[in-house]
């Protein structure tokens, strides 16, 4: 198998006790039948904690959290007792795999790690250089059937490909590269929805030519609105289910924001290039599957204009601050498979169109 994942993959490493938030608290971490065998055999105090430590939802058996939201498990300097006592042995497949998200496409697996997780924000977000990819080939066996339309899938390849270079050009405005990523997706999803996947390498290779930016980003300045409002998007927001009371509030602060000023995105156009680099690997060949293309790379350029809009507005706006804010919007919106499907349905169903999110950048 061939993995691919972002260069600052293999830095990665939990900081346990060291760090500033606990990927244990919010979650419903679902227990894998494997993990609940070995945990029966737990004896002793930890296998006295463990026959309370359960609740079910969904008809799923979670960690049961307590009332200050973190696992019932966890000791007082913030620890799991089973990772002390067994090391990743002891955890289940969801705790284990944290803060990895591993997506297999046909014989390749790409690897992300979320920003959720506070010292995955950092790498992303204070990665001075264009973040670049690494492959490596592995003995590990495919795990799922190859059941992928090729002509499909290299098509949303060639459209990633070319959607993270727009992404990475910084000798424009991270606003224009958002806006050209989306101008090649609408017309990138045309080609595809008329049955033309062929078409599409050769569409993306004229948007990395400057004469049709050009073109395009003309056509933009009569999109693009300064009194474009972001009630849309914080309504959507604002309908999602909320893990934490903090996020909510924040939205309760911003229903009106405005366009971030220009120091703003000069000043942090490097972490806003990383974060939208970040969706883009993570989301986009996910179309591969199902081509809706322009409702992933829409989705990708959703949570970035969420992000901008909600900085303004958070308690700490500093560098620092915008990382711990990527983790909470990421742990509310990403890892909520609601809040995503809610999120495309909106943008598949013309609630959310593509036009209003142009007119705000």
């Amino acid at each position: 198998m061939k993995q691919i994942y972002p260069d600052f993959y293999p830095q990665f490493h939990c900081l346990a006790g060291d760090c500033p938030d606990t990927c244990c608290k919010d979650w419903e971490v679902v227990v894998d039948e494997d993990a609940m065998a070995f945990y029966r055999t737990v004896t002793g105090e930890l296998g006295q904690r463990l026959k309370d430590a359960f609740s079910v939802q969904d008809g799923e058996t979670c960690f049961r959290l307590g009332d200050d939201g973190k696992c019932v498990l966890l000791t007082e300097d913030g620890l799991c007792p089973l990772q002390a006592q067994f090391g990743e042995k002891g955890l289940c497949r969801i705790c284990a795999s944290h803060p990895r998200f591993l997506e297999e496409y046909g014989a390749v697996q790409e690897i992300t790690l979320s920003v959720s997780c506070p010292e995955a924000a950092r790498l992303l977000l204070e990665h001075p250089e264009p973040v670049s990819f690494l492959t490596q080939e592995t003995h590990e066996a495919v795990t799922t059937p190859n059941a992928l339309d090729p002509t499909l899938y290299f098509a949303v390849r060639a459209f990633r490909d070319a959607a993270i270079t727009l992404a990475q050009d910084r000798r424009r405005s991270v606003r224009d590269r958002l806006a050209l990523v989306l101008l090649m997706a609408a017309r990138a999803q045309t080609l595809l929805s008329a049955g033309k996947p062929e078409a599409v390498a050769p569409l993306c290779t004229r948007f990395l030519t400057h004469g049709t930016q050009e073109r395009q980003l003309l056509r933009l300045r009569r999109m693009r609105r300064e009194n474009a409002v972001f009630f849309p998007l914080w309504l959507l927001l604002r309908n999602m289910e909320h893990l934490t009371v903090r996020f909510p509030a924040l939205l309760d602060d911003c229903a009106h924001a405005v366009r971030p000023d220009a120091a703003f995105w000069e000043g942090y156009a490097s972490r806003l290039e990383n974060l939208s680099v970040y969706f883009l690997f993570r989301y986009v060949l996910k179309a591969a599957v199902d081509g809706r293309l322009l409702e992933k790379t829409a989705a990708c350029v959703f949570h970035i204009l969420a992000v901008t809009r909600l900085f303004p507005h958070w308690d700490d706006r500093s560098p620092e601050g915008f990382r711990a804010l990527c983790s909470l919007y990421s742990k509310e919106v990403e890892h909520s498979e609601e809040n995503l499907a809610l999120l495309y349905r909106a943008l598949r169903r013309g609630a959310l169109r593509v036009g209003q999110l142009l007119s705000l950048l």
